[in-house]
């Protein structure tokens, strides 16, 4: 089987199971936007921002540090030692910080919401962060051995058990931010311990190992700091609307990153496949300027690019309808936020495809320049932005400072990884759609223009279509594969 085929084999059914496991997130918005009000669902939005904040500090790198060497690792015993020395460190690092955090929860109430109202709330939130990355770790497992159907299996329970609790504490029992938060710890343990023991547990070869502790420790700590940039550049911002603005801003923005969530679960889903493939690839290509591997990437960048901006365009323009159906309508302004978050998603995960040039060659510490070339971006913009244009210009920054990111570590990574490919048709491609993105939201709610729907299902067509006069899809790819469909379905 070819790369690019396992590749969209392991894209599709981590999708199938990333869509169970992000679609909690939506399958509650009907639910939680008629038991919150907008300036709730805000201080919910804050609190994940702060457990952000806190996760990638005491999360030492693991993420990125366990997939590095868990590979280089030559046998299964080490592999298992490798994994069993990641969790134990993730343990350490974890719990004691956080039960720190939690005896001043209290104080940490009256800093972000002026009440100690939500001290409970904090408290499961911190508590949830261990819990969290040990997860993400046992997520790993399955991604490091190949095993989507069991990735599925475990979002599944997910899916069922995180609604469960979200809609009796929420909406049944009406325990507003208190019970949203109470549901997410224990839904979050639940679903921890049937991954373990279903599988998890039979990675692990119980023994502490030192070596890999200090390779993995020595790699992890610079993605510390490019984590810490990264919440930087991605989330800090609702902190300037905290500050100047209010929770109701905040709640508008969280919608319109909900709303943008699809982008997201192809980004995940074609994380959790190609990281593996990609790496297995470059480590088994005998030609030092592996080729193979340049050309994979190079399909992987554009194909992702033609569906992730055709199903942005298709969210941004629909926006109205979509948001207006399923929440409530003191919600609507929030799909002001959606063009600017679905493209800011597009543009991350294009850094990450076409960036992972220094990760092959072994060198994480670029990236901490290069976040802090974006996040100073951010910063700077937001205290202009903000202050004028609210939630708004929170997404406007957002946009912007991630357009930075991923131009500098694109030319960063042609340095020391050089792919011949075309950069400018599949920025005008971009740019083109994002237009289109913005103009439709834009004009519904800000300029009162009553679009008919046929117009915007020609403008959903015209968008894919252009990726064929900007040459990212060619002809000729739209042939084989209806030819493969012909002889599968004879």
């Amino acid at each position: 089987m070819s790369n690019l085929r396992e590749l969209s084999k392991d894209t599709a059914i981590y999708g199938f199971g990333s869509v169970l496991k992000k679609a909690i997130g939506l399958f509650l918005i009907p639910f939680y936007t008629r038991a919150l009000s907008p300036g709730e669902f805000g201080i919910l939005d804050i609190l994940g921002t702060f457990s952000f904040f806190i996760m990638v500090i005491v999360g030492l790198g693991m993420d990125g540090a366990t997939g590095r060497y868990f590979f280089i690792a030559d046998n299964e015993k080490e592999k298992g030692k490798v994994l069993y020395t990641s969790v134990i460190i993730r343990i350490i690092s974890n719990v004691v910080p956080v039960v720190g955090l939690s005896l001043f929860a209290g104080r940490l109430s009256h800093v972000l919401f002026d009440s100690d109202k939500y001290t409970w709330a904090i408290v499961f939130t911190l508590l949830t962060i261990p819990i969290l990355n040990i997860s993400k770790l046992q997520d790993l497992l399955f991604r490091y051995y190949r095993q989507p159907w069991k990735f599925t299996l475990v979002s599944s329970v997910r899916a069922i058990v995180s609604p469960t609790f979200g809609i009796l504490l929420v909406v049944v029992l009406q325990w507003s931010v208190f019970g949203a938060t109470l549901a997410s710890l224990v839904s979050s343990l639940v679903v921890l311990l049937f991954a373990y023991f279903y599988y998890a547990r039979k990675r692990y070869y119980r023994e502490f190992n030192w070596y890999w502790a200090k390779k993995m420790l020595k790699f992890g700590y610079p993605l510390i700091f490019t984590g810490m940039l990264v919440w930087v550049n991605s989330v800090s911002d609702r902190f300037f609307l905290l500050h100047y603005s209010s929770l109701e801003q905040i709640g508008f923005y969280s919608i319109g990153n909900i709303f943008s969530q699809p982008i997201q679960l192809i980004n995940l889903a074609l994380t959790l496949s190609a990281t593996v493939l990609i790496m297995s690839l470059f480590s088994e290509e005998a030609d030092e300027n592996k080729p193979k591997t340049k050309e994979f990437l190079t399909k992987i960048w554009y194909t992702y690019l033609f569906f992730g901006i055709s199903i942005a365009v298709l969210i941004s323009v629909f926006s109205y309808e979509i948001v207006n159906f399923i929440t409530t309508p003191e919600y609507i302004m929030g799909i002001l936020a959606i063009p600017f978050l679905s493209f800011s998603l597009i543009l991350s995960q294009s850094t990450q495809i076409t960036g992972n040039g220094m990760t092959l060659m072994e060198m994480s510490k670029p990236y901490v320049w290069i976040m802090l070339i974006a996040a100073g971006i951010n910063v700077g913009l937001n205290f202009y932005f903000i202050p004028r244009h609210g939630f708004v210009g929170a997404g406007f920054t957002t946009i912007v400072s991630n357009f930075v990111y991923f131009g500098v570590a694109y030319f960063w990574s042609q340095k020391y990884f050089y792919i011949k490919r075309s950069f400018m048709k599949p920025m005008l491609y971009f740019l083109f759609s994002l237009m289109i993105a913005l103009f439709f939201p834009f004009a519904q709610l800000k300029f009162n223009l009553m679009i008919p729907l046929w117009s915007k299902m020609v403008i959903c067509l015209v968008t894919p279509l252009s990726a064929f006069i900007f040459g990212l899809v060619k002809v000729e790819m739209i042939k084989n594969i209806y030819s493969k469909f012909k002889i599968r379905l004879i």
